[in-house]
């Protein structure tokens, strides 16, 4: 590395002659858009008369600290070394050459450099990568709603294997609510049909969890009662009064989160249920 600096920056043969070979007066000035030394009389020359000049001395300057960034930056990204001095001669050149293009260390040929800007690219993209996927995290996290919801499979329509297909599984019955409507007895016959009854045995809770689907409609259960005699339940056994049934009517029915009583002639809608079809714990 030495004996290049020497070479290249100490030999006064790598530097223009003294003197202009047009005016025969002394190279003192450095014509930068033309990147020559001229004389006094050159400079004043259609030809120069708009470039910009400096002193010699500052344009040797300069050269030497771009011909020595050029080595410097060879010691850290090194090629193959010459087969030959004319080969090694063509090579020192050529950086010259690379300097005076504002590529210094010959960057944009070099393998080496290849590589790195390789690397660089997929390591920002990578980043790139994480930062999105940190801040869609962020954004899942402190969105109101997206926290983890509570099983809901009980409020689901069945396709549960132990109710039939269309009905709702809840607390260990299936129910069904008809879009049609008719008075109470024309709704029993209905579920009947269906190997089912209005709903009976059944607590708020589950009417409500199974209706949760169905929308405010009002729904007749197998709830009813004779003038003057306590509710019971349409298979005969007896209302545990496990909720309160509001109104002076016969028959109940299943009105937004409560059951109300209306005369049995009223239309509604119907309510049915029957038990899940679970056998020991298996559908």
């Amino acid at each position: 590395m030495e004996e290049i600096d020497k070479q290249f920056l100490g030999e006064p043969s790598l530097w223009p002659d003294s003197v202009c070979a047009n005016h025969k007066e002394e190279l003192k000035l450095f014509c930068v858009e033309d990147q020559t030394f001229i004389c006094i009389v050159c400079r004043d020359t259609w030809n120069h008369k708009s470039h910009t000049v400096i002193p010699r001395e500052e344009a040797e300057a300069n050269i030497s600290q771009d011909i020595g960034r050029v080595l410097a930056s060879q010691e850290r990204f090194p090629k193959s070394e010459p087969t030959s001095a004319l080969t090694g001669d063509i090579h020192m050149v050529e950086l010259a050459k690379q300097a005076a293009d504002n590529d210094p260390a010959g960057l944009k040929e070099d393998p080496s450099f290849s590589k790195i800007q390789t690397f660089m690219v997929w390591m920002v993209l990578l980043i790139f990568l994480i930062a999105i996927g940190g801040l869609s995290a962020t954004i899942y996290v402190f969105t109101p709603g997206a926290a983890i919801k509570p099983d809901v499979t009980d409020l689901r329509p069945s396709a549960l294997p132990c109710c039939p297909e269309g009905w709702i599984g809840a607390l260990g019955s299936c129910y069904y609510f008809s879009e049609d409507e008719g008075n109470w007895k024309s709704g029993q016959k209905y579920c009947s049909s269906r190997a089912a009854s209005l709903a009976v045995n059944s607590s708020l809770e589950a009417l409500n969890t199974a209706k949760h689907h169905k929308g405010p409609s009002n729904h007749w259960v197998g709830l009813l009662r004779e003038p003057g005699q306590p509710w019971r339940w349409v298979d005969g056994t007896a209302f545990n009064h496990l909720f309160e049934v509001s109104g002076a009517g016969l028959c109940a029915y299943l009105d937004n989160g409560v059951v109300s009583s209306a005369g049995c002639d009223t239309e509604r809608k119907w309510a049915c249920s029957k038990p899940d079809g679970r056998t020991g714990g298996q559908c």
